[in-house]
């Protein structure tokens, strides 16, 4: 029997949220899925680890940095007015 972890975040209402799943694995049987153990949900990541029941440093870390990898963020792009050749909300 062996723990797996996953973590992403997601936007709700213009909040970030963690979302933490701890599931059991049984590699020594090979038509087992995996079974969810505990998982957390919250704006804080340790909390969201703690509801999970997630305590290990090392892995929390590991989840942080999988978890920032899923947060997309907006790309400002300069638009240059003169060159433009769309419509303006006054014309």
């Amino acid at each position: 029997m062996e723990n797996f972890y996953t973590s992403y975040t997601k936007i709700i209402e213009n909040k970030t949220y963690y979302f933490v799943k701890k599931y059991l694995i049984f590699p020594e049987f090979t038509d087992v899925s995996p079974v969810l153990e505990n998982y957390g949900m919250h704006t804080d990541f340790n909390k969201a680890c703690s509801i999970a029941q997630i305590n290990d440093p090392q892995v929390r870390k590991h989840l942080l940095n999988e978890a920032e990898g899923t947060i997309q963020h907006a790309k400002v792009i300069d638009l240059n007015i003169a060159n433009f050749a769309g419509k303006s909300a006054t014309s």
